[in-house]
């Protein structure tokens, strides 16, 4: 059977969360590998030192790529991560040759359920992209409106390309555009890397929105979903959870587990508290490997990746 492959971008300070997000695809999926580009020497260290089967690390300078080199210096740390996810993607495609489909995820997603239904139910499909749907009854309809406007239409936290023309003509034009530019820029309609996928549907064949339910909720839509539990699976609106985007938690200690976006929120899906635990736990696996290992702690809350 063909392996899923999936692969992701990781610092020091997103480790415990890779890790997290890598256990739940043990835990839902057969035959899988994650591709994982350490941005710093700490995350790659250790993740060798652990040596999963299912995991394949690689180095920023296994890229080969001169212009990716050139600009890290003058790239903020997440912004320079945003940056590599397309690189990184066709590597995969030209080392794996194996491939025939390649899932970018971002290191806070969590997963209940197996995502391959979500190809399985669009396989003709050269590029899937996620909805970035904002619903924030909290707030008027014109604030949503002008957030909506200001990240764009996807999220791309969950994208997938196939080794096709279409997705590998997609995947490059997204290198390109990431390389030329990666900031989060209203004035210039940008927003990292994720507003150029609005433009996709438009430039390429055979992009569509993922169809599957039960995927990509976070904080800026959570409020559209009731979350309830039905014979150990968790249900949104009564359609499995697929997998959760845990965006914006920040880890200042193992008992100080933070959600920088929602401090103020009432109503928090109950799952949070059960993503902070397997947090913790983590953790504590980690301290037992290596004692001496803390840089996944967080300082600056928002900035870092």
């Amino acid at each position: 059977m063909q392996n899923s492959i999936f692969c992701m971008v990781v610092s020091k300070t997103r480790l415990i969360q890779a890790i997290a997000c890598f256990l739940s695809l043990y835990k839902t999926m057969d035959n899988f590998k994650v591709y994982i580009l350490c941005v710093d020497e700490k995350s790659y260290e250790f993740l060798k030192e652990i040596n999963l089967d299912e995991i394949v690390l690689v180095t920023i300078s296994e890229l080969n790529r001169e212009d990716l080199l050139e600009i890290k210096s003058s790239r903020k740390l997440n912004q320079y991560c945003w940056t590599l996810k397309p690189g990184f993607i066709k590597y995969i495609f030209t080392l794996d040759e194996t491939s025939e489909r390649v899932t970018y995820i971002d290191s806070d997603l969590f997963f209940y359920q197996n995502p391959n239904i979500i190809f399985e139910n669009q396989p003709d499909a050269s590029v899937l992209l996620s909805s970035g749907e904002i619903f924030l009854p909290m707030y008027s309809k014109e604030f949503n409106q002008t957030m909506q406007t200001l990240t764009g239409n996807y999220n791309s936290g969950f994208i997938s390309f196939k080794k096709d023309i279409d997705g590998l003509e997609c995947v490059n034009w997204w290198d390109k555009m990431c390389i030329e530019s990666c900031t989060s820029n209203p004035e210039d309609n940008k927003f990292g890397d994720q507003k150029y996928l609005d433009d996709m549907p438009f430039l390429f064949n055979n992009v569509y929105e993922i169809t599957t339910p039960g995927i990509n909720i976070g904080h800026w839509n959570y409020s559209k979903y009731k979350f309830t539990v039905l014979n150990d699976n968790i249900l949104v609106n009564n359609n499995k959870l697929i997998f959760y985007h845990f965006s914006g938690f920040r880890i200042i200690n193992k008992y100080d587990i933070r959600q920088v976006h929602e401090q103020d929120r009432v109503n928090i899906p109950f799952i949070y508290q059960v993503y902070k635990r397997a947090l913790g736990k983590i953790m504590d696996d980690v301290e037992n490997i290596d004692p001496d290992f803390k840089e996944y702690i967080t300082i600056n809350a928002v900035d870092d990746n």
